[in-house]
């Protein structure tokens, strides 16, 4: 009834009322309520996060389980192969500094770390979702990355589920877009695949593809070791490079290069 007879009161002399003092009024008034439903609105918003928690955790404890299951198993099989064993990267965590570089999307980015904490020329710049470039330029405390928006940046790659390879490059015209070329006509690709780093690649088909990390907004990346030489003296495949006709830029050609030993 307060409430009531206030609202027509406001109604016959609100006019006379200063603006500022009729909004200060009002929300003094109604900050009760506003708290009120602030509150329900978070406890409803909590509730119905919280079972999408727990079906989250749900669903996470079962993969665990499966994924330990396969951890356990696959030094055996490996070993039984007579295979190395999986070595995990070490990840150096460094933080974006500055991107620049192409339009509408970065091409490079200046990186926290340098040849004085272990980061050199080849490295692999990566976040939680995957690859995003490889360190180009190193200096003592600083250096330069090339994204997988460069148009001279090629990465051999292959589709996670069936082993198809090819290589990335960035096309930019007629529209900015990654591109998975290099795929043999033979082998069927399907949307919504995923595509990992490879080392081989045979071209023939081009395909579409939608990078998991947010190159424009990067702010925080790891990086990894780059290739070594190896330490069993074998030489590992190199491709060979051919002009990419769409934007001037150098990208692996279409053919195999088979690792040789030594003589």
């Amino acid at each position: 009834m307060v409430y009531a007879a206030l609202s027509l009161i406001l109604l016959v002399v609100g006019e006379r009322i200063p603006a500022a003092g009729l909004r200060g009024v009002g929300a003094a008034l109604f900050a009760p309520f506003d708290r009120v439903a602030g509150a329900a609105d978070r406890l409803f918003n909590s509730w119905q996060e919280n079972e999408k928690l727990h079906a989250r955790v749900a669903q996470l404890e079962s993969d665990n389980a499966r994924l330990r299951l396969m951890a356990a198993e696959n030094p055996r099989l490996r070993e039984q192969l007579k295979l190395a064993q999986w070595r995990s990267l070490p990840l150096r965590p460094v933080e974006v500094l500055a991107l620049g570089g192409g339009e509408p999307l970065p091409d490079a980015a200046t990186l926290s770390a340098g040849k004085n904490d272990g980061v050199e020329v080849g490295d692999a710049v990566m976040t939680s979702d995957g690859l995003v470039g490889r360190v180009t330029e190193s200096w003592p405390t600083l250096s330069r990355a090339t994204l997988l928006t460069d148009a001279n940046q090629a990465i051999a790659c292959e589709v996670e589920t069936t082993g198809v390879n090819g290589i990335v490059r960035f096309v930019p015209a007629p529209r900015p877009r990654l591109i998975l070329s290099a795929v043999a006509i033979a082998d069927t690709v399907r949307v919504g695949e995923r595509v990992v780093t490879s080392d081989l690649s045979l071209r023939l088909q081009e395909i579409e593809i939608t990078p998991a990390a947010r190159l424009a907004r990067l702010r925080h990346v790891f990086v990894a070791p780059g290739p070594r030489p190896p330490a069993d003296g074998i030489p590992r495949p190199k491709l060979e490079f051919e002009p990419n006709p769409l934007s001037g830029a150098r990208t692996p050609a279409a053919r195999d290069s088979v690792p040789r030993r030594p003589r």
